[in-house]
């Protein structure tokens, strides 16, 4: 599984796998092979390359956690790659003038719900995506106007690929 994490204003990729009793986790080209076990409530052991360490483990809110070890705590956001490619996206829609809308992850274009010259309003759909066997709705972030398409159903798309172009 692909996780995207968000700590002082730094960004890591980190894949997770289980692997018999335990975890491989890769950040970046590091891979680490953990044993965890939860201790007493947030509380958890965890042994990282041999090494053993004690963190209690706080979710204020789904998706971001505060870390604490040894007095100091940590706060981390963690999202699924579609998600962060979506906020990013959402991010950019604020800015005037043109957009260009990307696919947020590798897959197949389904379905085209707009053409070029159509007007789409806040939250209307623009495009169906299949992503990992999942069928994802790619939503317009603003009211805006389809100046051109560069994509057609059936065709694969990698992730970052250009959809539409709104303005």
């Amino acid at each position: 599984m692909e996780l995207i994490v968000l700590s002082n204003g730094t960004e890591a990729r980190v894949e997770v796998e289980h692997h018999g009793s335990g975890i491989e986790v890769k950040i970046g080209d590091r891979k680490y092979l953990v044993d965890t076990v939860a201790t007493n409530g947030a509380v958890r052991s965890l042994i990282i390359e041999g090494q053993q360490f004690e963190v209690a483990v706080r979710s204020p809110e789904k998706g971001r956690y505060q870390v604490s070890h040894r007095g100091s705590i940590e706060e981390v956001e963690v999202l699924d790659p579609l998600t962060h490619l979506a906020r990013q996206s959402s991010e950019r829609a604020g800015q005037e003038g043109l957009e260009v809308v990307s696919a947020y992850m590798p897959g197949r274009v389904v379905e085209l719900l707009v053409q070029e010259g159509d007007e789409v309003a806040i939250g209307q759909g623009l495009v169906v995506l299949e992503a990992m066997k999942m069928e994802n709705e790619i939503q317009a972030e603003r009211a805006s106007v389809v100046k051109k398409v560069f994509v057609s159903e059936g065709q694969p798309v990698e992730g970052g690929d250009p959809l539409f172009q709104l303005g």
